[in-house]
């Protein structure tokens, strides 16, 4: 019992890990300039069973469906539609929440359509 008082200490130490994994979960939204000069916002929704939607212009649609597994601080995301673009690439990004600031960093992804070298998000 006596290595019972370092239990508080072990979990103040990783609680941070454990509640990151939740940290992205819900709705972000992301702007962006296309190549003709306009500015767009995307909505993108991180679901807690391992889904995950992208609306392109905000417009209520969904664009994209794809599945994401998180480990540490990285994400792999996998386009499920066998239509898409980025269908059977996997996308791996290092990826922080701070706030409502969720910064997205390529670390690998073969798919042009998806692929950005820094994607900053924020809280919807």
């Amino acid at each position: 019992m006596k290595n019972a008082g370092f239990l508080p200490i072990i979990f103040l130490l990783f609680a941070p890990f454990f509640l990151q994994a939740q940290d992205f979960l819900g709705s972000w939204t992301m702007s962006g300039t296309t190549p003709e000069g306009q500015t767009i916002t995307n909505t993108i929704a991180f679901n807690a069973d391992g889904t995950m939607t992208v609306d392109f212009g905000n417009d209520g649609k969904v664009d994209v469906n794809a599945t994401y597994t998180h480990k540490g601080n990285q994400i792999s995301v996998s386009d499920t539609s066998k239509e898409s673009d980025c269908y059977g690439k996997l996308g791996v990004y290092s990826v922080t929440v701070s706030g409502d600031t969720f910064t997205a960093v390529l670390v690998s992804d073969p798919c042009d359509a998806r692929r950005a070298d820094k994607m900053v998000m924020t809280r919807k």
